[in-house]
């Protein structure tokens, strides 16, 4: 294990490495004294997992360090030992990111040997939770994906089975909405990020299946600025989406040839994200094809 030990003073940093060395048989300690130092241990390999930092040094203070420490190595795990500080300080090295704050002095280094011990402890726990944390998330989500493949297989079995043609439409577009939410929760499952997801990833993989599942061969035509969007917005997005492109390809007859769908995705001036489908077919054949629930759910959706 490497340590830092950060102090102006040369007989305090002796002491509390001497400390540590006791309590981590076998350690690394560097001792930093100055702006050189630090920088030195800075670009140093492999980074430190414990770092002891003075609050007051003559070149600089031990939030400083603190934060250049954790810059670089986020893992980090740091204590403020120190002799010049006040509970005002110790508050606010404790919300800054420190680990524990112990008061400096000779008989405080059996102290500080223990609290590091035990903010280490802590650390690897915390990393063994997260861990155990995305392996359970990765695999909710992997589950999540399998029961939508599923539920859009027995939709589209029913469908099959009722010979009423407008009621086996509306069932086959109600799987594609699923289907749409199962590409989606398959974009998380394989980028890795449970929060955000690759939107424009997304809308390509959705425009291709789509149009494959026609099978006109229609043209497509996508500009599409990557953008990483959280889950809470992806979710009504890709059904928008979905909807859209459904209907597009659904009244992408007649007109000029050969037919063609256009998808453009971006970021505008303001930092919102804009959806835009086109199609170059005639529409539809009279006002009142459809029922106009893509319609209603895609203004409900984008509210």
């Amino acid at each position: 294990m490497r340590i830092l030990i950060a102090d102006d003073d040369p007989d305090f940093r002796g002491l509390a490495s001497r400390a540590m060395r006791r309590e981590f048989d076998g350690s690394t300690i560097t001792e930093i004294g100055d702006r050189a130092g630090l920088d030195a241990a800075l670009a140093t390999a492999p980074g430190p997992q414990l770092l002891i930092s003075d609050f007051s040094l003559n070149w600089i203070d031990g939030f400083a360090v603190f934060e250049e420490v954790r810059a670089a190595w986020p893992g980090c795990v740091a204590i403020m030992f120190t002799g010049t500080g006040d509970e005002e300080v110790a508050v606010r090295a404790i919300k800054a990111g420190f680990d524990d704050y112990v008061v400096k002095s000779p008989r405080q280094l059996r102290r500080l040997a223990a609290a590091a011990r035990a903010a280490l402890t802590r650390a690897e726990t915390r990393r063994g939770l997260e861990e155990n944390r995305d392996l359970l998330t990765q695999e909710l989500y992997h589950r999540l994906h399998n029961n939508l493949q599923l539920v859009v297989g027995l939709i589209a079995f029913t469908a099959r089975s009722i010979e009423e043609p407008v009621a086996r439409r509306r069932l086959d577009d109600l799987g594609r909405r699923v289907q749409s939410l199962s590409l989606l929760q398959e974009r998380l499952y394989r980028g890795g990020d449970f929060r955000r997801v690759d939107f424009a990833a997304f809308l390509r993989q959705l425009v291709e299946d789509l149009v494959a599942l026609d099978g006109r061969g229609i043209a497509t035509h996508l500009d599409l600025q990557p953008v990483m969007l959280p889950v809470d917005l992806a979710v009504p997005l890709a059904l928008i989406a979905n909807e859209l492109l459904t209907n597009a390809l659904k009244h992408a007859v007649g007109g000029m040839k050969p037919l063609a769908v256009i998808v453009r995705f971006r970021t505008e001036a303001d930092g919102a994200q804009a959806l835009e489908v086109d199609d170059n077919g005639s529409g539809p054949p009279s006002p009142q094809a459809g029922t106009g629930l893509g319609a209603r759910l895609v203004q409900r959706l984008a509210q």
